[in-house]
């Protein structure tokens, strides 16, 4: 356990975990909920990980320096020929270990001899992710840079060897054979590269050679070119087909509808249906794609849409590549965002409203995003980030419950306090140590609690205090001299007696 636990050594403030539910996408990726808990890991996780025990232990790659010792490329195709990529690896002379996914794809791990740049791990993953074909596949770290003063920790990755081999998450030979963990742990040390050789590493650029059926178009037409177009929907297919062919070749767009009506449907539509559609598109104003029909809105990626060429809302100002949303799930909530490389922090009315999220943008990254409408920012970018979030349990002393109850604990008992009940009507507390109450009054502790820079206001923190179940009695007004103010009776706060050192010291001559 102690050679896993050094050989994948992260982040030591945060780590996270993913319950799955047993149910998985379309192209077979399980499906779970991801949170992740701000606390050094637990010795026990490491080997309950090996064990098999759910949840499984997820690393942050990127430390609190925005360092790591290893990387991954996350291959996310699951009908993988496992032994094909570990021939093309083994061609390309990378020093990538190979691992099985939990979902049956392949997770490409770069290991470091010590601590790198994030941002050099990053960057030599990317290249050799390209050279692989798998150019645009996730690399982790996700971040360059995490804003720890903020309370920022950047995604974790699901370890490997969950359940040893059986886990079916093992590493594999340069065959693509699988390998039992200490055969991988005892072969560390000739994968593990130097920062010297990563800096050395030079991978060759490799042309991609696109394989879109309709070359810059919408992602939703080349899905359907590869998955087939249903019967009910050859009509409407073929008229957005037609309205990128006017977009993509002006001159010969009639001639390229035909070709694809030839290559694309089974059968073809009748040549009668072909050219009254040409005609109908031939029309100014009809040449629109028709992005809420089907077979369109079932496999509609809109804001991958904006960044095609021929795309719906290309001509548009582009928003900048919005990826890896994170939660801190404190009182208020926190967010952290990459826009376009740079890690922003946000707090909620910022990130759902598009005019705050680009001044958020331009101030902390530099970035000039463009200012959309509320519905297709919700739609188009802020819905498809929900689904992916990852959430951070806050550190329990940032509950807003335990602040008060800190806040209380201090004005009752380590500040100037009443002699008798009476005394409470001139703003002090007084407790009544036979019965274990507490009196003061809300107005009193609420100047106190301002001048601690307390948030909230007067309402919601009397609200707050009278939701600390075994705290708050009640309220009620009371006769103290000449007043009648509203009291609040809380349970007694223990008295901390101070403790004096037993511990004698000579007395040293000066």
């Amino acid at each position: 356990m102690q050679n896993f636990r050094k050989i994948f050594e992260g982040n030591k403030s945060a780590y996270g975990q993913l319950i799955l539910t047993g149910e998985s996408t379309e192209k077979g990726k399980a499906i779970g909920k991801a949170f992740i808990k701000r606390e050094v890991i637990p010795d026990q996780l490491w080997q309950d990980h090996l064990d098999g025990k759910d949840p499984a232990l997820g690393i942050i790659p990127i430390n609190e320096q925005n360092m790591c010792r290893w990387g991954c490329i996350d291959v996310d195709e699951y009908d993988l020929d496992h032994k094909k990529l570990a021939a093309s690896i083994k061609s390309h002379k990378f020093p990538l270990v190979m691992f099985r996914s939990k979902s049956g794809g392949a997770h490409l791990f770069l290991f470091t001899t010590e601590f790198i740049a994030a941002s050099l791990m990053q960057a030599k993953l990317k290249v050799m992710s390209e050279a692989l074909s798998f150019g645009g596949s996730e690399i982790f770290p996700k971040q360059t840079e995490i804003l720890v003063e903020r309370g920022d920790t950047g995604n974790f990755l699901n370890l490997p060897y969950h359940g040893g081999i059986r886990g079916l998450r093992y590493a594999m030979d340069d065959e693509g054979n699988a390998i039992e963990l200490q055969e991988f742990c005892d072969n560390f040390d000739k994968v593990a590269q130097t920062p010297e050789q990563l800096q050395e590493l030079v991978v060759n650029k490799v042309e991609t050679v696109s394989n879109e059926a309709f070359k810059d178009g919408p992602p939703c037409l080349n899905k359907l070119a590869q998955e087939g177009f249903a019967e009910g929907s050859r009509n409407n297919g073929l008229f957005n087909i037609a309205v990128y062919h006017k977009q993509a070749d002006p001159d010969k767009w009639q001639d390229a509808v035909m070709a694809s009506n030839s290559t694309y449907f089974d059968p073809p539509l009748p040549y009668q249906e072909v050219i009254s559609l040409i005609n109908s598109i031939g029309k100014r104003g009809y040449d629109k794609y028709r992005c809420k029909d089907q077979p369109i809105c079932g496999v509609c990626n809109a804001a991958k849409c904006r960044t095609k060429k021929f795309g719906v809302g290309f001509e548009e100002e582009q928003m900048p590549e919005l990826k890896d949303l994170v939660k801190i799930n404190s009182t208020p909530p926190q967010w952290f965002l990459t826009v376009d490389g740079a890690r922003i922090g946000l707090a909620s009315v910022e990130l759902y409203k598009p005019d705050l999220f680009a001044l958020v943008c331009m101030d902390q990254g530099n970035k000039l995003v463009p200012t959309l409408k509320s519905k297709p920012w919700k739609e188009i970018y802020l819905k498809p980030l929900m689904n992916a979030v990852q959430i951070i349990k806050p550190l329990q002393s940032l509950n807003l419950v335990d602040q008060l109850e800190n806040h209380l604990f201090e004005y009752t008992r380590n500040r100037a306090q009443g002699r008798i009940l009476d005394d409470v009507a001139n703003g002090v507390p007084w407790t009544d140590e036979e019965k274990g109450i507490t009196y003061f009054k809300l107005e009193e502790f609420y100047v106190y609690l301002k001048r601690c820079n307390w948030e909230l206001d007067k309402t919601k923190t009397g609200n707050l205090l009278k939701s600390a179940k075994g705290r708050f009695l009640e309220e009620k007004r009371m006769v103290l001299r000449t007043s009648r103010p509203s009291v609040i009776s809380i349970k007694a706060f223990e008295k901390i007696e101070p403790t004096v050192s037993k511990t004698n010291y000579d007395n040293v001559p000066f």
